[in-house]
C-alpha cells in the first residue's frame, strides 16, 4: 500500500520558497511630552491665590487637525475694573487704558493663520525644525530671533467687553469693534513659551500638551499691559460719535 505521508510530507515540513521581503515601514517618530503637567504651570510660575482667580482663559484653535474649520477671526474679552469707564470703541479703550482699569479674561485665536505671518519673517522652516526637536535650545533661540524682529500686529481680532448684566444669560456685552493682535512676540517671547508652541504642534491630539501652551500663555498674559497686546486697525472706520449699548 503507498504511503500517503510520501506526498504530504514533502508539502508540510519541506522547506517552503521564501516570501519576498517587504519595505519596512518606519516607525513613527515619538516626540517627548511636555516636562511639567499642565496643571503645575501656574504653580511654576508664582500665579497662585488671588492671580490664579484673575488668570485670563486662553483657548488655542488649529492645532488638533480634528477640527477642519477654517480659521476665525481672533477675539478678546475683556473685564473692566472696580469704578473703571467702560469705553465705546477702541480708540476709546486704548485712550483710557491704564493698569488696573481692564483685565483681560478670555484670548482665543487660531493659530494656522500666523503661517503666513511667520513665513514672512522667515521662521516657518525654523517652527518646523523646532517642532522636529522641541528641546533643542539652539534652534529655539533663532526661531525666537527671526520672528521677534517685527514687533507689529499680527492678526485681527474682535474687542469686547463683558460683565455682569441683564441680557442673556445673565452676561452683558460691549462690542468694541476690530482692532490689531499682537501674538507672535507673546508666543516667542520666552524659550518656555516657544517650546509650548513646538510641543504642541509636535503632538497635535493630545489635549494635555495643548493645554500647557495655553495655562503658559495665560501667564504670560497675566503680566502684559493691555496696549502690548491690542493695538488700532488701520481699516476701523473713524468715528467720535459714542455707539449705543
Amino acid at each position: 500500500m503507498r504511503n500517503p505521508l510520501a506526498v504530504l510530507a514533502p508539502r508540510r515540513f519541506g522547506s517552503a520558497p521564501a516570501a519576498p521581503t517587504a519595505a519596512r515601514v518606519p516607525a513613527p517618530r515619538r516626540v517627548p511630552g511636555p516636562d511639567v503637567l499642565p496643571a503645575v504651570e501656574f504653580l511654576q510660575h508664582g500665579c497662585t491665590g488671588e492671580g490664579e482667580d484673575h488668570a485670563p482663559e486662553v483657548s488655542v484653535r488649529g492645532i488638533d487637525p480634528r477640527n477642519d474649520r477654517g480659521p476665525a477671526t481672533a477675539s478678546v474679552h475683556l473685564a473692566v475694573g472696580d469704578g473703571g469707564p467702560c469705553p465705546d470703541t477702541v480708540a476709546d479703550l486704548l485712550a483710557r487704558a491704564r493698569p488696573g482699569d481692564y483685565r483681560i479674561r478670555r484670548l482665543t485665536f487660531d493659530v494656522r493663520s500666523l503661517d503666513a505671518v511667520l513665513a514672512e519673517r522667515g521662521g516657518r522652516s525654523l517652527l518646523d525644525q523646532l517642532v522636529a526637536s522641541p528641546a533643542d535650545r539652539v534652534t529655539n533661540a533663532v526661531f525666537r530671533a527671526a520672528v521677534a524682529a517685527d514687533p507689529a500686529g499680527d492678526l485681527d481680532c474682535d474687542v469686547r467687553v463683558v460683565g455682569e448684566g441683564d441680557s442673556v444669560a445673565g452676561r452683558c456685552r460691549v462690542d468694541l469693534g476690530r482692532a490689531r493682535l499682537t501674538v507672535t512676540p507673546l508666543l516667542t517671547g520666552s524659550e518656555r513659551l516657544a517650546r509650548r508652541l513646538a510641543e504642541a504642534r509636535a503632538r497635535p491630539r493630545d489635549r494635555a500638551v495643548r493645554r500647557c501652551l495655553e495655562h503658559a500663555l495665560a501667564v504670560e498674559l497675566s503680566s502684559r499691559p493691555l496696549t502690548e497686546l491690542i493695538g488700532p486697525h488701520p481699516d476701523a472706520p473713524a468715528c467720535s460719535v459714542p455707539l449705543t449699548r
